[in-house]
């Protein structure tokens, strides 16, 4: 036994020496290195293809040109103003879905004109008032090439257009007066076709038309000046400025003409207008002479409602 015991030490040794030598042989011969993965490379994980989203964001500049008309209880009320308005806008593209959104906020810094109603018949000089709007689109151009694409749109739209026309005075519950300025708002849907030429990297073109198939238009009309009328034995006064509400619709378009010196600064010009029209009711309050506490809502139809904004746009946009 104790003879035995070297013996297999010998044996193992060179079995354990064997294996080593040809694992040794295996490890540097294997497939001669062919079969072996590579290092990864040095910029792994990273790619060379450019980004899919492109960025814009900029301010504009409105010279817009604004009326309005409409008829109600048998009296006529029109406007018409200048307004320069300043525009903050964004646009996201997704090239790799030919898709984008952008959106817009607009605000009027100086607004001039004239008014009429039937209180204040005849032009007569408005400075001031509210006009403002907010909106966003997203759309898709799946159709065409690097040069020319199409395709189409949703967007919405909220528009508080309220150039001063003056207010009437109505009688409180408790015998004073008061009156409100004009208040309106509407809520636009839209749906329309977009189309985009590109000339190179310096000279872009873009053109959309959009249908309004849905506006609604609700909100306090102070304008609104109802006469003393008689009811029987009683005669009424106004109690109340008008309140309007309407189903509006119509449609709008935009063209702009753009211009890069530098690969992130564009220069646009262009023009953009809306038009809605419709029907809506006017709703107002009468009060009793000498008994204010004894009143009656009235409601009647507006006919010849249209509301028309246009002019032309100047926009500086940063890309990236």
């Amino acid at each position: 036994m104790a003879r035995l015991f070297p013996m297999f030490a010998a044996t193992l040794a060179v079995v354990s020496l064997s294996a080593t030598a040809l694992g040794a042989e295996n490890i540097f011969d294997y497939g001669n290195g062919d079969d072996l993965r590579g290092s990864y490379p040095e910029q792994w994980g990273f790619s060379d293809e450019p980004d899919p989203l492109e960025f814009e964001i900029g301010l504009r500049y409105w010279y817009s040109l604004g009326s309005s008309q409409l008829s109600a209880f048998g009296g006529n009320y029109s406007s018409a103003d200048t307004s320069q308005i300043a525009e903050l806008h964004f646009r996201i593209d997704d090239n790799s879905t030919a898709s984008y959104a952008k959106g817009q906020v607009g605000y009027a810094a100086i607004i001039e004109g004239t008014y009429s109603t039937p209180e204040f018949v005849g032009d007569q000089t408005m400075s001031g008032g509210n006009i403002g709007y907010a909106g966003a689109d997203f759309g898709m151009m799946p159709w065409g090439n690097e040069t020319f694409k199409v395709g189409g749109f949703a967007g919405y739209q909220f528009l508080s257009d309220n150039p001063d026309m003056g207010r009437a005075n109505y009688t409180t519950s408790g015998g004073g007066g008061a009156s409100q300025v004009n208040a309106v708002e509407t809520h636009m849907l839209k749906l329309g076709a977009v189309a985009r030429m590109e000339f190179g990297d310096v000279v872009d073109l873009t053109a959309e038309a959009a249908a309004i198939p849905f506006a609604k238009m609700d909100g306090t009309y102070g304008a609104f000046y109802q006469p003393d009328f008689v009811v029987g034995p009683d005669t009424f006064e106004q109690g109340s400025a008008g309140t309007i509400d309407g189903m509006l619709y119509g449609a709008s378009g935009e063209v702009m003409l753009g211009f890069s010196p530098t690969e992130n600064l564009t220069v646009r010009v262009g023009g953009r207008g809306w038009y809605l029209t419709g029907d809506a009711t006017m709703q107002f309050r009468a009060r009793e002479v000498g008994t204010p506490s004894n009143s009656a809502d009235y409601i009647g139809d507006i006919t010849g409602l249209e509301f028309f904004r246009y002019g032309a746009l100047a926009e500086i946009t940063g890309t990236f």
